[in-house]
């Protein structure tokens, strides 16, 4: 596929054939591979000295030709030998299996999220007494291995900064000659840089977070409605859990949706409703001022007191 992936760093960024990204999204994009690709993937590979070589390349070309990376390594798959495609596939499942354990159990459980705090994530990872099951290694599966030494070259080059004439700074450009490599320097360079990937806890995807870096979802669409991001759903669904802990707003939301239920069914006037919802509304917010008790603020709200202190006869029974 490649003999080496040659890339360089420069303060928080990563460049790899002449395009720059923040340290650590190209590793989330790989880290998204999921579970039923990585199955197929893994299927393909055991086809390879088959005598399927160019059906099995050509399948897994396939499958990993929307990665952001492999877009900037290769061209097509023609030139890839069997060798190469074994390696990748192993490393693909040997890191991601390895990082979704030290994500998930280490990285999204800091309370302080800065780069001393993801150091000290990392030694308890490495130094957990479960670390040989979290971990892929030889013992596990003879075939698959997450390394903890790479061969990684580095030279410190100078060179003009582009846009910039006569001004200069020392790259660090390196080169592996493995995926494995390419995405530990991504991710533990991202890590000291005081990047965070975190994984989405409504999609399940991992993502590089642009800003507040504590947030829990991410911006992607959603799959079943794609006008809102997974990060509006999370607002919504922690909306929702605050107000079933809170009695106030548990109160408000039902009362809410009587009003509203009387308003389709012709019981009350539009008019009526806009006032009831305004008035609703204000109960609610003098509650949580501390103005009204809960249990007045739940009197007030009762759909008979609401209508009777707004003067509103409801049409069609009680």
């Amino acid at each position: 596929m490649f003999d080496k992936i040659a890339f360089r760093i420069q303060g928080s960024h990563i460049e790899v054939e002449g395009q720059a990204f923040p340290l650590g999204e190209l590793t989330a994009d790989i880290l998204n591979i999921m579970p039923e690709e990585f199955d197929r993937l893994y299927a393909l590979s055991g086809n390879l000295g088959k005598g399927k070589d160019q059906e099995a390349k050509d399948g897994i070309y396939a499958l990993l030709k929307d990665r952001r990376l492999f877009q900037l390594l290769t061209v097509n798959s023609v030139r890839w030998d069997a060798d190469k495609f074994r390696e990748i596939v192993g490393d693909i499942y040997s890191f991601n299996q390895t990082l979704f354990w030290f994500i998930d159990r280490f990285l999204m459980q800091l309370k302080k999220l800065d780069p001393e705090n993801y150091a000290a994530a990392l030694y308890d990872f490495y130094t957990d007494p479960k670390l040989d099951k979290m971990m892929v290694n030889f013992f596990r599966d003879p075939m698959h291995s997450f390394t903890l030494f790479d061969n990684i070259e580095v030279r410190f080059i100078p060179m003009e900064v582009p846009g910039k004439p006569d001004n200069y700074v020392i790259y660090e450009v390196y080169s592996s000659d493995t995926l494995q490599g390419f995405l530990k320097m991504d991710f533990m360079k991202a890590v000291m840089a005081g990047h965070v990937i975190r994984r989405c806890q409504n999609c399940k995807r991992f993502f590089l977070p642009t800003q507040g870096y504590k947030t829990i979802y991410c911006d992607r669409p959603l799959t079943d409605n794609p006008k809102r991001t997974c990060r509006q759903q999370g607002a919504k669904n922690m909306a929702k859990q605050k107000a079933e802990g809170n009695p106030v707003l548990r109160g408000y939301g039902m009362a809410y949706q009587r009003i509203t239920a009387d308003k389709s069914r012709g019981r009350i006037t539009e008019e009526e409703w806009g006032a009831a919802k305004r008035a609703l509304a204000d109960i609610r917010d003098m509650a949580k001022a501390g103005r009204l008790l809960d249990r007045e603020a739940e009197e007030c709200m009762d759909k008979d007191t609401l209508y009777a202190s707004l003067h509103i006869t409801r049409n069609g029974g009680r």
